[in-house]
């Protein structure tokens, strides 16, 4: 395309205290059916729910009291939105990956309803998963490329388009092939000798990293890089350089990437706020299907809600600290 060549600049910086001047507090019921309240900011604040870490954004939930009616969160949403552009999240530390959690960061359209104007989860997962998950959610008509996943381990590494998994193809949140609202996912391998922690509290204990997403349209790619690299992973990339001077013509391989000529990306996608939250149970993370994998087990509870109503200690680790946030798009 055309625009390859043409460097990306910083639009808005939403980072520090420019986040809260740009970001409001969602407080209604949550979408997904998740066992979780929501605060006001008036809430939140003295509740110490928001705030500061240093010059990091804190979002965390409420680990000290039994919830029964759901346990108190926040869901942190842009009051602006975008087109095309790439987003940079430079964050510290993520909700770990305990058993009743749901910690999204994730884009949403401001204007159209859902699922018509697009939905893209860039860290997503549920209870003790270990890796992240990169979706799309749209309206019927938008199918992605899987040619280059690596499904067998002689594919040579480097011609591929992503390093993740693709466990669905159809971004249709009403595919017929597939369960509802599934939407097209790309998997991150899980960490190990070759790949990185991108999720949970693996990505903690090395202080996390930058999640870089990239919307053009003809593609979605989300890079991870971590900021303590000691693996053999090709994604260390000095961190400044992507927050400061973003390149991603030169970055390493993405995580995921979401193309194809079967996808009308202009047309299934606008006008995204950016959303950071923390929700439990619910749709995913509470199904029983989804409980009984480990946490059943693990937790020794029956149920999700009563495992998050009645453990408020568990959730300690339960928080977003974001060092910074930046929207560039193409000069």
């Amino acid at each position: 395309s055309p625009h390859t060549n043409s460097t990306y600049v910083l639009k808005d910086d939403l980072s520090g205290e420019n986040f809260f001047r740009n970001f409001e507090l969602y407080s209604d019921a949550d979408p997904t059916k998740g066992f979780v309240q929501y605060s006001t900011l008036d809430k939140a604040v003295p509740s110490q729910l928001v705030g500061y870490l240093d010059s990091s954004i804190f979002l965390g939930v409420n680990y000290k009291n039994k919830t029964p009616g759901g346990r108190p969160s926040v869901r942190a949403e842009s009051t602006k939105s975008w087109n095309h552009g790439l987003l940079i999240a430079d964050i510290k530390h993520m909700p770990a990956n305990i058993c009743g959690t749901w910690p999204a960061f994730w884009l949403l359209s401001a204007t159209q309803e859902w699922p018509n104007g697009g939905e893209i989860d860039i860290l997503e997962g549920v209870n003790d998963y270990e890796s992240n998950s990169v979706t799309l959610h749209t309206s019927a008509g938008c199918m992605v490329e899987n040619s280059t996943s690596p499904n067998d381990t002689t594919m040579n590494l480097d011609t591929r388009t992503f390093t993740g998994h693709m466990a669905t193809q159809d971004c249709d949140v009403n595919a017929s092939n597939q369960d509802k609202n599934v939407g097209c996912t790309i998997r991150a391998p899980v960490a190990g000798l070759h790949s990185t922690p991108t999720y949970g509290q693996q990505f903690n204990d090395i202080q996390g990293g930058v999640y870089a997403m990239e919307w053009t349209t003809e593609y979605i790619s989300t890079w991870f890089f971590p900021r303590n690299a000691n693996t053999t992973s090709s994604a260390t990339q000095p961190l400044d350089s992507i927050t400061t001077a973003p390149n991603p013509s030169t970055w390493p391989t993405p995580l995921a990437k979401f193309q194809g000529p079967n996808c009308d990306f202009m047309a299934r996608f606008r006008d995204l706020k950016i959303i950071f939250n923390t929700a439990f149970c619910g749709e995913w993370a509470g199904r029983a299907e989804e409980w009984n994998k480990s946490c059943r087990v693990k937790t020794r509870v029956e149920t999700c809600e009563e495992w998050v109503g009645e453990n408020p200690e568990a959730f300690v680790e339960a928080y977003w600290e974001i060092a910074g946030l930046w929207w560039f798009e193409r000069g």
